[in-house]
């Protein structure tokens, strides 16, 4: 006899399992779709707010990624570079800047309308033709020259960050004048470069700006004859006399020192003489050779011609001198035929360095005439003393006709003894 119960079919069990599968898949597959759209949106906010602020190396790693491509698009660092001849201060010029009731001094006024230039520049150089021995000796112009400190003072604020200081004027107030003038200028943040308080482990200055490094040198053809007071090597302690086998010495130690661009401030050749003569030549040619990258001139007080050497490894420039860039040698002092001592040029480089190749070169020269402006309101009235940029005063109604007309005779010559850029 059969039982009555009937037995569950293989595929009623097939459709009861199949149904439990579905119901836990569509729970997983609704649980995975709604995180999906949670991280979308969350994901869509960081592209889309310009609040949203990445992490810290998502941050860096876009910052290296920003520096490799700025890198590769300007591997280059660009500088400007001013220099200008000699700053000197005689008699009147001192009278000039003295203030009788306070009892002081103040210069600033002579370098007021070149001192957008100066200070524009990275870097600034120029030749300081005398000495600040200090108040307890008297304050006196040609032949012995000492001036008061402000002087420095008005140089630093024009914007001067290296001054040469090795000239045939610099042992006017003797071993002491020399060292206290140094200790002068370096106490106000300038560089000195040729004249020193003890003999130098270097006679090298490096200075670095904006990832290139100078190396300036610096030296003088005579003392005067002052030099002869001292001991050979008392003399070599205080000061660089220009000498081939110190010079190359010099120049050899500046490339161990990794030196990017060397300059060679030169105090040489003859007194308003307007061309260069065979020593200067010749000893621009022998440091051209040996690797210096330009070469400027002081101490003719008029201005001599630039030009450029060629040598198997690069271009030297070179300008034989940059004229007295403020003294108070003119027409009126000298007489009929130094009117050429008023005369100076601010010299604008381009220097650029390539950081792929470490190669650094002039790229271009600007020349900036300037003229030395002395005037006297009534007759005894003090001087009045100010350089000027001449392009920038021919128009100006401040300075008078006859002014105008010497500038413009002072312009034409300085640019005539200047070569194009070559660069």
């Amino acid at each position: 006899m059969r039982s009555t119960h009937k037995k569950k079919t293989p595929t009623t069990l097939i459709v009861i399992l199949s149904i439990i599968l579905l119901s836990l898949g569509g729970v997983l597959l609704y649980t995975y779709l709604a995180d999906k759209d949670t991280t979308e949106q969350s994901n869509d906010s960081i592209r889309t707010n310009p609040k949203a602020k990445p992490s810290s190396d998502d941050q860096e790693n876009s910052s290296d990624k920003t520096k490799e491509v700025e890198e590769e698009e300007d591997p280059y660092i660009n500088i400007q570079l001013a220099t200008a001849g000699d700053i000197m201060f005689h008699d009147s010029q001192l009278k000039s800047a003295y203030d009788e009731q306070n009892d002081s001094y103040d210069f600033k006024q002579f370098f007021a309308d070149v001192k957008p230039i100066l200070s524009d520049a990275d870097l600034t150089i120029a030749n300081f033709e005398t000495t600040t021995a200090g108040p307890d000796r008297e304050y006196t112009g040609y032949p012995a020259f000492n001036s008061p400190d402000e002087v420095v003072d008005a140089i630093k604020d024009t914007g001067v960050d290296v001054l040469t200081t090795v000239n045939n004027h610099s042992l006017d107030t003797g071993s002491d004048g020399l060292k206290r003038t140094v200790e002068t200028i370096q106490e106000r943040g300038i560089d000195t470069v040729g004249t020193y308080t003890t003999k130098p482990d270097s006679r090298v200055l490096i200075k670095e700006v904006e990832g290139i490094k100078f190396a300036i040198i610096a030296y003088t053809e005579s003392t005067n004859g002052l030099g002869a007071n001292y001991p050979k090597e008392e003399l070599d302690a205080m000061l660089n006399l220009m000498e081939k086998d110190k010079i190359i010495a010099d120049i050899k130690e500046a490339k161990n020192l990794g030196a990017d661009f060397i300059i060679s401030y030169m105090h040489w050749g003859i007194e308003y003489a307007t061309e260069p003569n065979e020593t200067q030549i010749e000893f621009a040619e022998m440091m051209a050779e040996e690797g210096v990258d330009l070469i400027l001139g002081s101490h003719p007080h008029v201005i001599q011609k630039s030009d450029t050497i060629e040598t198997d490894e690069k271009q030297t420039f070179v300008i034989y001198s940059m004229g007295n860039f403020i003294s108070n040698q003119r027409q009126e002092t000298l007489g009929d035929g130094y009117e050429l001592t008023e005369d100076g040029i601010i010299l604008l480089f381009d220097i650029q360095k390539n950081i792929n190749t470490d190669e650094t070169t002039i790229k271009h020269v600007e020349y900036v005439p300037t003229w030395v402006y002395r005037h006297q309101e009534t007759a005894d009235a003090t001087y009045t003393y100010r350089i000027l940029p001449i392009d920038d005063f021919l128009q100006s109604d401040e300075i008078e006709a006859e002014y105008k007309q010497r500038m413009e005779q002072s312009k034409q010559s300085t640019v005539e003894k200047m070569i194009e850029s070559p660069f």
